[in-house]
């Protein structure tokens, strides 16, 4: 399935949300509480205004539905973090590292980067293969007790 992805727009604020608040986003989320739709607006428009901090990006697939979202977030003048979701539909089709990769594409387009890093929680087995084949590599591993594992793109 051929992927493209786009800017998001103010039309993509309930998807976002409803994707954001789907159980098991929440329960592979560090902050694994619902998110109300107050909380949403407030970062979805700080989002869509600061697009040299933020770049927010749909994925969409041949027949023009969204099928999950990329984001990065600069983390420092030449660094940024990235976060992803697949929405629930489309779970289990492979996807992951395609949207990734597509997300990825668009965003470098414009910008020398250092590195962008991930983080995912350590039994969050999908999301942590997903950037592994997305060209990610792990940088800091799980020990015991530890709740995450980062891992880290660094463009060529």
């Amino acid at each position: 399935m051929k992927l493209k992805a786009r800017h998001a727009t103010i039309k993509d604020k309930a998807q976002l949300l409803a994707w954001a608040n789907d159980q098991e986003t929440r329960r592979q989320s560090f902050i694994t509480r619902r998110i109300t739709k107050k909380e949403h607006d407030q970062w979805f428009s700080k989002v869509l205004a600061d697009h040299k901090n933020e770049q927010l990006f749909i994925l969409e697939n041949q027949d023009i539905r969204a099928c999950g979202q990329v984001r990065f977030s600069r983390s420092d003048r030449d660094n940024w973090e990235i976060h992803f979701s697949i929405g629930p539909e489309f779970r289990g089709q492979k996807l992951g590292a395609q949207m990734i990769r597509t997300g990825l594409d668009i965003f470098l387009e414009r910008r020398i980067i250092s590195t962008i890093t991930a983080k995912v929680k350590s039994d969050n087995v999908a999301s942590l293969k997903v950037l592994l084949r997305a060209g990610f590599q792990i940088k800091e591993k799980c020990v015991p007790g530890n709740l995450e594992v980062r891992l880290v793109y660094i463009p060529l």
